[in-house]
């Protein structure tokens, strides 16, 4: 397996839980990236519209406030600037209309959240380590 020269990531996430899920998967697969951490769509945009160095790869929860993630895709993927950054949907919902409007959105990867947590590793690691460049 190739490993990804992913080492920058933003994951845009409102639950502390998910969210403390999510570095602790990280620090487990023992991975170089630094993650920032947006709690809402408005800090979301807000911070790609500020920063120098725009994540690599971004994690996306559809259900945040102020602005969901539908609508942050949106914008993302019509902006030149950020429509290179890889978006993965991180969601509870496996609906194939959410599925299926997010992927038309511009979605590089849709994840339903699993239950377990050695799914929810496994998930993010082969995430972390695709070959995105072969994708689409």
């Amino acid at each position: 397996m190739n490993e990804t020269q992913i080492k920058n990531v933003l994951l845009a996430e409102d639950d502390e839980e998910d969210v403390l899920l999510f570095n602790t998967v990280l620090s487990e697969l023992n991975r170089e990236i630094f993650v920032k951490v947006v709690t809402d769509g408005i800090l979301l945009m807000t911070f790609l519209k500020q920063e120098t160095t725009l994540p690599e790869m971004i994690f996306l929860d559809l259900n945040m406030p102020h602005k969901n993630g539908f609508e942050c895709l949106s914008e993302i993927k019509g902006n030149e600037k950020w429509s290179s950054i890889k978006i993965v949907i991180l969601s509870t919902s496996s609906q194939p209309q959410q599925i299926d409007k997010a992927y038309k959105g511009g979605a590089d990867l849709y994840l339903a959240k699993p239950v377990s947590y050695t799914h929810f590793k496994n998930m993010i690691d082969k995430c972390l380590s695709l070959n995105w460049k072969g994708l689409k």
